[in-house]
């Protein structure tokens, strides 16, 4: 007799459908719907862990086709969208931080292999993960989620950024849509860190609340606290801060004495 699928199987299912719908947006030029869905993979990911904690554990199934998932909707999805924002007239093109990469051909390879490194660095970082017994309690390198993450709030920014006028921005807000908005080579550059941070040994906690109390959840708490504040001030602007603050996280998180095993 078949097994009934497990709740935590079909919460998983859901962030495979996010990143198959978006995909199938980002072929209709729909880039902020396709984004939005990769937000809600996001938030499906982060269920089928409480759920799978919940019921006693995880099993080898949902292990396999939960990194199935998160290449669909964090790998596969946000490269798909970024190739599609940067080389089509999909990418608002009436944006007047946008010049239009589509314009130079140039310019499209580059945006290209960018969106095929991603691609690449994701499936291996989910492979790393499922046969590396080292990360059962936190991260060695950036987790495919955060990376994926990173791209599609950049196309949003992007994307939003000419329906506002210029003072309405901060400098930060201003200089990182200019650079996203109208410099290829950035574009790649970008993509080759976070590749290569991906696939690198950076220990990085593993975003879950070891209890209810302060101490051993301090990285959590201010990552949570300071988060808020971001997305407060700056929207959808505030997750490629809060990578950057997640990424440094191995650093400032040394001010907090380790709580015995």
């Amino acid at each position: 007799m078949a097994r009934l699928p497990r709740i935590p199987d079909l919460l998983t299912t859901a962030n495979l459908c996010c990143g198959a719908g978006s995909i199938l947006l980002a072929s209709q030029g729909q880039l902020t719907g396709a984004c939005w869905l990769v937000f809600l993979g996001a938030l499906f990911d982060v269920f089928d862990g409480l759920a799978a904690r919940a019921l006693g554990g995880g099993t080898p199934l949902g292990a396999q086709l939960d990194s199935l998932a998160d290449m669909v909707t964090f790998g596969v999805a946000p490269a798909f969208a970024l190739w599609i924002a940067y080389s089509t007239e999909a990418f608002n093109p009436n944006n007047k931080f946008y010049t239009g990469f589509y314009l130079n051909g140039i310019s499209t390879v580059v945006v290209a292999v960018a969106a095929v490194l991603l691609c690449i660095a994701s499936a291996w970082r989910l492979a790393k993960f499922n046969v590396d017994t080292r990360q059962t309690h936190g991260f060695l390198g950036l987790p495919t989620p955060a990376n994926g993450l990173f791209w599609v709030s950049a196309i949003l920014v992007v994307a939003d950024a000419g329906t506002t006028e210029l003072a309405e921005h901060s400098g930060f807000q201003f200089t990182f849509i200019i650079l996203f908005g109208q410099f290829p080579q950035v574009v790649l550059a970008v993509s080759v860190i976070l590749s290569a941070l991906m696939l690198s040994e950076l220990p990085l906690p593993s975003l879950k609340f070891k209890h209810k109390g302060w101490k051993g959840n301090e990285v959590m708490f201010l990552l949570l606290g300071i988060g808020s504040v971001l997305v407060i001030l700056y929207g959808i602007l505030a997750v490629p801060m809060i990578l950057l603050l997640y990424l440094l996280s191995p650093f400032w998180g040394r001010l907090f004495p380790k709580q015995p095993a």
